[in-house]
């Protein structure tokens, strides 16, 4: 009898998944303690989100001209981008900077004050959450004092058609 009531309940789950809250609230008020004690992770269900693929871009820098980071981390046009950073070709295989089509090409992009700590800033996830919001999360990791200052960024190139408006968040 309880392995049938367990079955049941993990059905449940997966038919609740889709429900709103307050839906899936009153079924579970609704069902009998038995069955309703089986089902704690009703509660947990989390919304639905996708994954976005992404491509980390390479050789560039922010220009000193760049005094805040802009107020949307997307960026849309080569004219936005072109005033927030510069080339930085090297010699050698793979020195050219990553080549951006803003036809059907975004960039999003993270940009740190300036420091004299030797920071690297590394991708964590891009997804879109069912909320429509593109959630970009990034780790920050500091080392040891420089005699210089730079300018720590990344940015990373998504598809133009992948809409949304884009969270910045530091994973600590």
């Amino acid at each position: 009898m309880i392995y049938q009531k367990m079955a049941f309940g993990l059905a449940l789950v997966a038919t609740l998944a889709s429900f709103t809250s307050e839906a899936t609230q009153r079924v579970t008020t609704n069902l009998s303690k038995s069955t309703a004690r089986h089902l704690p992770q009703i509660k947990a269900v989390a919304p639905p989100m996708v994954t976005v693929p992404f491509t980390v871009i390479q050789r560039y820098f922010v220009k000193n001209t760049v005094k805040n980071a802009p107020a949307n981390p997307r960026i849309d046009d080569r004219a936005t981008f072109d005033k927030l950073f510069g080339a930085a070709a090297v010699m050698g295989t793979n020195g050219l900077p990553t080549s951006i089509d803003f036809a059907n090409q975004s960039v999003i992009a993270v940009i740190s004050p300036e420091t004299n700590r030797a920071t690297e800033l590394l991708p964590v996830s891009l997804v879109k959450r069912a909320d429509g919001k593109l959630v970009f999360s990034y780790r920050k990791k500091t080392g040891a004092t420089q005699t210089y200052t730079t300018r720590p960024f990344l940015a990373v190139l998504i598809d133009k058609h992948v809409t949304g408006t884009v969270v910045l968040s530091e994973q600590r």
